[in-house]
């Protein structure tokens, strides 16, 4: 599933909300942050794996039951063992790797980079590896440049998944920053596939302190 946020063609409206005993008993909160005047949990299910925003405080739906209403969520997909990209141990040794399935984001909140947030919460908090899909959408390479450019706890590399490389191809890796690498080297436009096996990697900076990037 693509990354979609704001200028995507293929928009879905959120519309999801949990009990508090549902939130206690599936979730773990990760954050608790305030914005637009309104107190929000970070909530984590690792076992699915799922992360969302929502509202700390309850509201009362038709049927009289208090309810924390979602603003944002992201899905994870799992990567297989058997996955050729795992090849590169590496880079990601003893981490968990996932790919993104899909984030959406409630229109109203679309102004509050929450999509942003739980990329890096991920990846600082909890010390996932993170990587893109296959789908080069509008909204999700922006999300991605924005991330490179922006985020101080996590870097962001271009992995081509058929040649078992991170660019620029020659055995050492580059850190993407929104400008280092050409936007032509990453994404394929659509009916174009000539980038499909590429993919970008999000990593916890703290993690590669020790690693010569160049």
């Amino acid at each position: 599933m693509p990354v979609l946020i704001r200028g995507d063609s293929q928009m879905i409206v959120l519309e999801r909300s949990y009990s508090t005993a549902t939130l206690a008993r599936r979730f773990e909160i990760i954050d608790e942050i305030h914005f637009n005047n309104v107190d929000m949990l970070v909530i984590y299910d690792e076992k699915i794996p799922f992360i969302a925003i929502a509202e700390a405080q309850t509201r009362t739906d038709n049927r009289g039951e208090k309810r924390h209403h979602v603003v944002a969520t992201l899905e994870l997909a799992r990567r297989k063992n058997d996955d050729e990209i795992l090849e590169i141990r590496q880079f990601w040794e003893d981490q968990q790797t996932f790919q993104i399935e899909g984030v959406v984001v409630n229109p109203e909140m679309r102004d509050y980079r929450l999509a942003t947030l739980l990329y890096e919460t991920l990846v600082v908090k909890k010390n996932l590896t993170l990587m893109s899909d296959n789908d080069h959408y509008a909204g999700g390479r922006a999300l991605w440049k924005r991330l490179a450019q922006d985020s101080t706890g996590l870097v962001v590399f271009v992995l081509d998944t058929e040649k078992g490389q991170f660019y620029p191809y020659d055995g050492t890796k580059m850190r993407y920053d929104g400008i280092s690498i050409p936007e032509s080297a990453i994404w394929s436009h659509h009916p174009d596939k000539v980038h499909w096996p590429v993919v970008l990697i999000a990593q916890n900076s703290e993690r590669l302190s020790t690693l010569s990037v160049r």
